[in-house]
């Protein structure tokens, strides 16, 4: 069977959302590394150094247009298995089997990557958007070479936005959602499931994705908000 052919297969889509899906989880940790630096009491020199160099370094910008890809092709791979999986059992079961066959967090699947998907197309329109295409207000610290554009300030203008911030505060209860279930599923996918390490990647996949990190994510516009 050809590569394309088995991608188009249901294990082959299977293997790619959690291809796509573990990729992105190691995304979400080095993208809350980098924001915590708005919380800095720097008056935004690390933060706007830090957005400086990912803005305009060009491996990095090579590497975030594919991300991008990889979003979308996430979401339409996993759009794609929800829909045939509904299609193949078009009658609902009389009762739902709740756990029995499937977790909570699974049937909430496409609803929550549908929260999380909206949720970023806004992310990238109030920010990178902005970074890189309009004009923005800049500022100039000691040491630094050249002006820099002041990321920082638009970051700490949005967040005035109370409904902005509980924008981001849902969002982030989506990604929590999103992850719980998803990092356990890519894991099963590659056959990863070991009596000998189901609690550490149990543990990792609640309490680091589906908690630490959606509220790491969410604390940075409430304590901008609340500043």
């Amino acid at each position: 069977m050809k590569w394309s052919q088995f991608f188009n297969t249901s294990i082959g889509k299977k293997l790619l959302v959690g291809a796509t899906g573990l990729f992105l989880c190691s995304f979400v940790i080095v993208h809350l590394a980098g924001n915590f630096q708005l919380l800095y009491n720097d008056e935004g020199k690390a933060f706007n150094a830090y957005a400086a160099f990912m803005g305009h370094n060009s491996l990095i910008q090579f590497i975030a247009w594919g991300l991008k890809i990889v979003i979308l092709l996430h979401a339409f791979i996993a759009l794609q298995l929800t829909f045939s999986n509904r299609a193949a059992r078009p009658v609902k079961y009389a009762v739902n089997p709740g756990n029995q066959t499937s977790s909570w967090f699974s049937r909430q699947m496409a609803i929550m990557g549908s929260i999380l998907l909206i949720f970023i197309v806004i992310h990238l329109v109030n920010f990178w958007g902005k970074f890189h295409y309009t004009e923005m207000p800049t500022r100039t610290y000691e040491g630094s070479i050249e002006p820099l554009k002041d990321l920082y300030a638009l970051s700490y203008e949005t967040f005035k936005n109370g409904w902005l911030v509980a924008l981001y505060v849902i969002g982030m209860i989506g990604l929590s959602f999103h992850l719980i279930h998803g990092f356990k599923s890519a894991c099963q996918t590659f056959g990863l499931n070991h009596k000998k390490y189901n609690g550490l990647l149990s543990f990792i996949g609640i309490w680091l994705f589906g908690i630490a990190i959606p509220i790491g994510f969410a604390i940075i516009p409430v304590v901008i908000y609340f500043k």
